[in-house]
């Protein structure tokens, strides 16, 4: 049986790329579901753009996602080390080895491997058979003047030293597979198979781009997605469940995955797809774990018992961690009324009302809250939804909040009447109406 190994091979020229966790989430499922090995190599010899830190930021947001590896610069393994930077006596042998073949030539400083006299033809596990004709592999540089290997040399090498057994990667890399199979045949070893997944694009349907779309995978963080729910959104962007599920774990990606149900066509990162994803992921949450993944996306010292009253209040309603905040902090913050919140010409009247009704109520709960509130307006005959909407702006001084009388039983009674006066106190005019 055939020994499957995958790999994933970053370069720490910045942060961790979403591009990187979606292409990372193919070979490592690809490895699992066939009992292979899964591997993470460093790309580092591009010096000048290597950035400190992004390897163990690229690392560390790998293993947040969930996504293992067998064998890695962090974790050794049979093949080490796991860092191009580290491997350059390898290929000093191994340019010598061509070099003394006559299969490769010094030119400027730099050393060029002949080009191809065939075409070069491979049968792609996505895309079926692929042709690039002889005369558009010509020779090309495999050892920079500065005597840094390319990356079509370095990666060439490592992945026959490290028994890849399967490159999957993105379609961008379709133009690099002729001089990496010319590599192949000059050193006589055989090819590992080649697959091309379709390359992420934004809404504008063009490519991922650093510098316009939000690929970095710790804003995704930040901004309190669920690495279960990311992990799900990327792999439905380029492959599809065979039972047509669209919320699944990374557990029954890899029972279900097989290559033949990757998409061809270039799928479009749709945040508000992965915004419902995430909130469905959010309230399949317990209360308690949801208290402790929120907190730290809350700004302020709010004991975790009172999160844990007033989180149910928000789960139905949260696409993301980081709404807690806004929705929330009303709870612990005094809202700052200014007289223009409250566009309703019988805001007073509501007010007034309201604060007879609930002045009167004996046992502050929800029952009797509700049917204090609800006596009045049907006395004063008031529209429901704008009543409750004068009633959203004293107790939070904004419109989107969680069940205001759910709320109102938390804040509790003395806050609650302290609230509304102050808002009435905004409102009020010489000529007050006529309370009932």
């Amino acid at each position: 049986m055939e020994k499957i190994r995958t790999r994933t091979a970053p370069s720490p020229t910045g942060f961790a790329h979403v591009g990187t966790a979606y292409g990372a989430l193919f070979n490592y499922a690809f490895a699992k579901k066939n009992n292979g090995k899964y591997i993470i190599r460093l790309e580092d010899t591009d010096v000048k753009r290597n950035v400190e830190g992004a390897e163990k930021e690229i690392l560390a947001s790998l293993s947040w996602l969930g996504i293992t590896w067998d064998e890695g610069p962090d974790s050794g393994g049979p093949h080490f080390p796991y860092k191009q930077s580290q491997r350059l006596e390898i290929y000093k042998e191994k340019v010598k080895e061509l070099l003394n073949k006559k299969l490769a030539y010094e030119d400027d400083g730099a050393i060029k491997l002949k080009g191809s006299q065939d075409d070069i033809v491979w049968e792609d596990l996505i895309r079926g058979s692929i042709t690039f004709p002889a005369s558009e592999v010509n020779d090309f540089v495999i050892v920079k003047s500065d005597g840094y290997p390319t990356y079509h040399f370095a990666v060439v090498i490592d992945d026959h030293l490290m028994e890849i057994s399967h490159v999957i990667r993105g379609e961008e890399h379709i133009s690099n597979t002729p001089r990496q199979i010319a590599l192949y045949k000059a050193f006589g070893w055989e090819l590992p198979k080649f697959g091309h997944f379709p390359t992420l694009r934004g809404a504008d349907r063009k490519k991922l781009s650093k510098r316009r779309d939000p690929v970095n995978l710790k804003i995704f963080r930040q901004e309190g997605y669920l690495p279960e729910a990311l992990v799900n959104f990327l792999c439905l962007l380029g492959w599809s469940h065979p039972e047509g599920k669209e919320i699944f774990t990374i557990a029954e990606f890899v029972d279900n995955f097989s290559l033949d149900r990757v998409r061809k066509a270039g799928p479009v990162f749709d945040t508000q797809k992965l915004d419902w994803i995430n909130g469905e992921y959010i309230r399949k949450t317990s209360d308690e774990e949801l208290v402790k993944i929120t907190l730290e996306h809350i700004t302020g010292d709010v004991p975790e018992d009172f999160l844990l009253k007033v989180i149910p209040l928000i789960k139905e309603r949260m696409a993301k961690l980081s709404e807690a905040q806004g929705l929330l902090e009303f709870f612990w913050q005094q809202p700052a009324w200014t007289k223009e919140i409250f566009e309703d010409p019988k805001s007073l009247e509501h007010l007034a009302s309201a604060n007879i009704a609930l002045s009167g109520v004996k046992v502050w709960d929800l029952e009797n809250i509700n049917k204090a509130l609800g006596e009045k307006i049907v006395k004063n005959e008031f529209k429901t939804g704008n009543f409750y909407m004068t009633l959203r702006l004293a107790m939070a001084g904004k419109r989107i909040t969680p069940p205001i009388n759910e709320s109102m039983v938390i804040l509790g009674q003395d806050q609650v009447l302290h609230r509304i006066h102050d808002a009435e106190s905004i409102l009020v005019s010489v000529e007050s109406p006529e309370i009932q």
